[in-house]
């Protein structure tokens, strides 16, 4: 029994790891857009993802409002990932809710850090119907005030 179960436990953990079923085409990250001014427009042929951040500037620790305008890209589902490049942050990933028009709203907050520069890659990551995704990066520096 116990050979059952350690083959069934081996075959589980071999497909587990070889599966890479989600495909990600990741654009380049838009440094040449500074969030904590406007909104942000990143393209690629046809496709345009426009993210805005409120309040402005952006600050750290305090609930932030998010809004991402899709075009050319159809989407089943649209998330944030906050990431510090710089810095781990720890895991900062929220979906985003369908607002019409092609708009995905929600709420996610910078964590508070004690570095006097903070680097980060925000990301939005859009998920096709089709299950692949698209990943695009917008980069955000932020310093401590005092």
């Amino acid at each position: 029994m116990m050979r059952w179960f350690i083959l069934a436990w081996f075959i589980g953990l071999l497909l587990g790891c070889a599966r890479s079923d989600i495909e990600a085409d990741v654009w380049p990250m838009v440094h040449d857009c500074n969030l904590h001014q406007q909104a942000c427009t990143a393209s690629r042929g046809a496709a345009k993802v426009t993210l805005d951040i409120q309040l402005k500037p952006i600050p750290v620790a305090k609930p932030l409002q998010v809004q991402v305008h899709l075009q050319g890209i159809d989407a089943k589902a649209v998330a944030l990932d906050i990431s510090g490049l710089n810095m781990y942050m720890g895991y900062n990933r929220v979906e985003l809710k369908p607002a019409g028009n092609n708009r995905w709203t929600g709420r996610s907050m910078l964590a508070f850090c004690t570095s006097q520069k903070m680097e980060w890659r925000v990301s939005v990551v859009i998920t096709r119907p089709d299950g692949t995704q698209v990943v695009v990066p917008f980069y955000l520096e932020t310093r401590a005030k005092g």
